[in-house]
């Protein structure tokens, strides 16, 4: 896993109050709160990300970011899984996969933005 307060702060996608969560916590469990936090609202923003993505579709394309969305979510519990799985300590392997899970539905939150994006700009 990375130095998860390094890299949160070089990411400008990590929400403010993860930031000040992550740096003032002690210990495993403090950054393990915040984790579970910024998962949470990360979590919310995909949902919404994506649904504005799919109202932008119709359709067959519609259908497949549905799909897609749903093999997405799948891989990516079963990815950060196996990533977090090096990590011996318990508590330090659910920080690792919440990390990773976060970093990925940034990315997807991301590219379900473009897509609406670009089909709002091109109607």
């Amino acid at each position: 896993m990375p130095a998860v307060a390094g890299a949160a702060s070089a990411s400008p996608d990590f929400s403010s109050r993860f930031k000040a969560c992550y740096a003032a916590a002690g210990n495993d469990e403090s950054k393990s709160a915040c984790l579970a936090e910024e998962l949470g609202a990360q979590d919310k923003a995909v949902a919404a990300a994506h649904q504005a993505a799919a109202q932008a579709l119709a359709g067959a394309d519609r259908q497949k970011l549905a799909d897609d969305f749903v093999e997405w979510k799948k891989s990516i519990l079963l990815d950060c899984s196996l990533q977090a799985d090096s990590q011996k300590v318990a508590i330090v392997r659910e920080n690792a996969r919440k990390y990773c899970l976060i970093e990925r539905s940034l990315a997807h939150r991301n590219a379900d933005d473009a897509i609406r994006q670009d089909k709002t700009l091109n109607r």
